[in-house]
Parts: structure tokens; sequence; C-alpha cells
């Protein structure tokens, strides 16, 4: 997955950080994001921010959750 948010780096030219959540959900298979879907995610942001630098993070299961999860979340870096 991180090789497709490298060449998506690449080819619009910009720079996207991955959170330190994101980071740990990808290392610990919580991400319920498949690579297409973060793939969509990403190419939506940078539709609507074009030029801009982005940020992935994620948005977490809760404790009432009975399987923990993390979606990803993309946005534009202040």
């Amino acid at each position: 997955m991180l090789s497709m948010i490298y060449e998506l780096k690449a080819r619009h030219g910009i720079s996207i950080s991955e959170g330190e959540n994101f980071k740990q959900a990808l290392y610990n298979d919580k991400l319920t994001d498949s690579k297409e879907q973060l793939s969509d995610k990403i190419e939506l942001a940078i539709k609507h921010y074009p030029g801009k630098d982005l940020i992935i993070g994620t948005y977490d299961s809760d404790d009432t959750s009975p399987e923990p999860f993390a979606y990803a979340v993309v946005m534009p870096a202040l």
C-alpha cells in the first residue's frame, strides 16, 4: 500500500504524510480500506485540493465496537 502512496506523490508532485495512527493501523492490520479505496480517497482529495500536500490519518473504532477498525481519512495539510 505504501508503494501506491509513493507513486501518487511522484505523479502529482505533492507530499503525502502518513500519520502515526495510519501507520499503526497498517502495521496491526486494522485498516479496513482496501488499496483501491485508499487510492480513490487520495485521488479525490487531490481533485478537491489541487497542489496541496496531504495527510493520511484514521477514524478509529471506540471501546463499544466488537471488532477494532480504522478507516483512512485523507485531508489537506495546513
